[in-house]
């Protein structure tokens, strides 16, 4: 216990619990390539972000199109229909960042650039457009609130805020904040800190590499409930990688010389759970195949019981992943650069 909270203590191995299945297989069962032919007669040629809801309908949203944003397809794989034009007007819009269905089961869509949101049905019909005042990202909770990412910035130093607000997007609980260089005017690593998090049914988890590996777990008003802790091994920072990250500036870039590397990775990158209230923390330790990295598998109580290899890892940047109804659903980078949905059959033994 720490300050009246519960910290549990996890080591490098994880622990077998009796009976309590801890290792994941993955079963392919279908996927949505965008580099297959009819996904370009339907105008899919890219995947930002996607969700699945309770049926396990799959939609699906591109970053920048002429036409159509955001791509159904039913829980085999099948295109079903797309919708959401571009444009400036009502229902319409010009990047597509964000898509998530909410607990009422509509579709929230959002540009990155704008402080509001779409919201549709499922059938593609548009219902209305809510602004929010300020430019958050946003994930809509069970009980009506709102998790919500904002960013602060000034010259020297950016400053990411994650927190709480309510149906109207007013009296904001923060729970955490992470400040680092602002790369346009300040020396910054490329390797910095890094903030992940994740809203479930009945939790919000917030990992904070400042603070190590550790994962904080809250109700959904915002009240600590328990710290998860895991001892691990750091990941150095290979010299390919470096040479391979600074060969993507041409010469003479503004920037470049502001980018630096520190010896080793931050302990985590990314972070998503599952129905059973597992949580899954995506780390810098290579997996099993070429881009694949390994996620640590954390029980509903926050002990450390496997770990799986996942490809959900861009150029840059991880990649959506959802676990729903024990299937998963991993966005990946193929080698040729087009992005691919796997969706799996998961199998606990």
């Amino acid at each position: 216990m720490e300050d009246g909270v519960e910290v549990i203590i996890n080591h490098i191995e994880p622990y077998k619990i009796k009976g309590e299945p801890s290792t994941l297989t993955l079963e392919e069962e279908f996927s949505i390539d965008t580099e297959r032919y009819d996904m370009l007669e339907i105008g899919l040629i890219d995947i930002e972000t996607f969700d699945v809801d309770e049926e396990a309908n799959i939609f699906v949203i591109r970053w920048r199109s002429e036409e159509n944003y955001i791509f159904k397809f039913d829980q085999r794989g099948n295109f079903i229909k797309s919708f959401l034009r571009f444009g400036k007007g009502p229902g319409e819009i010009e990047w597509g960042g964000t898509i998530l269905i909410n607990p009422q089961g509509e579709v929230i869509a959002k540009d990155p650039s704008k402080s509001k949101f779409l919201v549709y049905d499922r059938g593609g019909n548009f219902l209305r457009e809510t602004h929010i005042g300020k430019n958050y990202s946003l994930v809509p909770l069970e009980n009506g609130k709102y998790f919500i990412f904002w960013q602060d910035q000034a010259p020297e130093f950016l400053k990411n805020h994650v927190g709480i607000c309510n149906s109207e997007f007013e009296d904001i609980k923060k729970l955490d904040t992470l400040q680092f260089p602002n790369v346009m005017n300040a020396k910054s690593p490329v390797n910095r800190d890094r903030m992940i998090d994740r809203a479930s049914k009945d939790k919000i988890y917030i990992g904070n590499s400042e603070r190590g590996y550790e994962i904080q777990v809250y109700d959904l008003e915002g009240n600590l409930l328990r710290k998860i802790r895991k001892e691990y091994k750091p990941v150095e920072v290979s010299e390919e990688f470096k040479i391979a990250y600074f060969g993507r500036f041409l010469e003479g870039h503004p920037l470049r010389d502001n980018y630096y590397f520190t010896k080793n990775w931050p302990p985590f990158r990314y972070l998503f759970t599952d129905d059973e209230g597992r949580i899954f923390v995506l780390t810098y330790e290579e997996g099993v195949n070429s881009r694949e990295y390994m996620n640590d598998i954390f029980n509903s109580e926050g002990v450390f019981i496997g770990r799986v290899s996942l490809g959900n890892v861009g150029r840059s940047y991880p990649l959506t992943v959802r676990a729903k109804k024990n299937r998963l659903y991993c966005l990946r980078e193929k080698e040729s650069g087009y992005k691919e949905l796997m969706v799996y059959k998961m199998k606990w033994e």
